[in-house]
Order: structure tokens, then C-alpha cells, then sequence
């Protein structure tokens, strides 16, 4: 059971501004144009981030606790190493962020874009992915015990050295999966069986082929005539 934000009634409005110069925010709603701004360790609480645009910013080793995130824009973000618990991400544009390293815990993400977003080592503790674009994102050695992916698009998604147990994916698309045999203990529903296995088969090399004998190639020698 996911635990969401705990957030006060009352939240002073800040518009715009220099994150460079603030080392944490509590108590805020965070508005305005932060894109390509640089903020190392900016720690956020019980706080709501609306309509704001952090394209390109470098925002690593952000903490956020207690943080709903609405409509806002870090496509391309920097966000290596940072950490979020009980956060929620509601119809955010991530396309392209860069997510290595990170801790969630008790996430929510939903009707959000993440392709071609890179989440590479990450852990996630109570975590639901529900109708996320998430096409070619990178999950490479994350783990993702219990994750949920609910309704999303997983279309070539990288999923190497994932630590998988108990993750379920059901009403996702699971097509040309990189490193689908990594997905041991997850668990998918019956329409996802195909897309799944032809992953597998791929990352082991094992050809599909109806026919009983190779065809023959260019230059190949039949059987030699018996000499007399």
C-alpha cells in the first residue's frame, strides 16, 4: 500500500527564482521556469512543485519527502543519486531524464512520460508505474522488487541485471524487451506470454525456423560422387 504526500493546508508560493541558493524548501508551492538551472543536494518537503519547467536542469541529489508533482517538465533533467519518498508524479513530461542511482520509495507516477529516460541502478521500495510512457527507458541493474507497472509502455525498455522479484507489469506493452531474461519472479498477465517469450528467445539466441534442415548457402559443396 503506497503511503502518498502528507502536505499542509496552507503552501507559500514561490514564482520562478534561483535554485542555486536555496538548500531546502518546506512548506511551498514551487511555480515558474527553472530550466537548465544547477542545484546540487536542494532538499524539498511537504511541498507541491505545479506547472513548472525544469528542462535540462541539474538537479543531482535532490531529496523530495512528501512532494506532489503535477504537470511539470524536467525532460532531459539531471537527477543522478537523488532520492523521493512518498511522492507523487501526476502528467509530467520526463522524456530523456536521467534518473542513475536513485532511491523511491512509496512513488506514485501516473499519465507521465519517461522514454528514452534513463532510471539505471535505481531502487524502488512500494513504486506504481500506472499508463506511463516508459518506450526504451533504461532499468539497467535496477531493483525493482514489488514494482508495479500498470498500463505502460515498456516498447524496448532495458531490463539487464534487473532484480525483478514480485514486479508486475499486467495491461503493459512488453515488446522487444532488452534483457527479458532478467524478469525472473515477475509476474505478467496471459496476453503478455508471446511478447515475453520472443524476448527470451532473442537474448538467448534461439532461432524460430520451421524448416528441418538449413537452407544451403552460396559456394556450399554437395556430397561427393564414391571414386571408381
Amino acid at each position: 500500500m503506497l503511503r502518498p504526500p502528507r502536505l499542509p493546508a496552507q503552501l507559500a508560493a514561490i514564482t520562478g527564482g534561483s535554485l542555486d541558493v536555496e538548500r531546502s524548501l518546506s512548506g511551498s508551492l514551487l511555480t515558474g521556469d527553472y530550466s537548465r538551472q544547477t542545484s546540487n543536494g536542494l532538499e524539498i518537503d511537504t511541498s507541491r512543485i505545479a506547472n513548472a519547467q525544469f528542462t535540462g536542469a541539474m538537479l543531482n541529489r535532490l531529496r523530495l519527502t512528501d512532494v506532489l508533482v503535477e504537470n511539470a517538465d524536467l525532460s532531459g533533467a539531471d537527477l543522478d543519486g537523488s532520492a523521493f519518498t512518498r511522492v507523487e508524479f501526476r502528467d509530467c513530461r520526463m522524456s530523456g531524464a536521467a534518473f542513475t542511482g536513485c532511491s523511491f520509495r512509496d512513488v506514485l507516477i501516473i499519465g507521465s512520460r519517461l522514454n528514452d529516460a534513463n532510471l539505471a541502478m535505481s531502487e524502488m521500495q512500494s513504486v506504481v508505474f500506472d499508463d506511463v510512457d516508459l518506450r526504451a527507458g533504461d532499468l539497467y541493474a535496477a531493483k525493482l522488487a514489488g514494482t508495479r507497472f500498470f498500463d505502460c509502455n515498456l516498447t524496448g525498455a532495458q531490463f539487464s541485471k534487473a532484480h525483478t522479484p514480485g514486479t508486475r507489469f499486467h495491461g503493459s506493452t512488453l515488446v522487444d524487451l532488452k534483457g527479458a531474461q532478467y524478469l525472473a519472479g515477475s509476474v505478467i498477465d496471459s496476453t503478455q506470454v508471446l511478447p515475453v517469450a520472443l524476448g527470451v528467445l532473442s537474448a538467448l539466441h534461439i532461432e524460430v525456423n520451421d524448416e528441418r534442415d538449413p537452407p544451403a548457402t552460396a559456394g556450399r559443396k554437395g556430397p561427393q560422387s564414391p571414386a571408381r
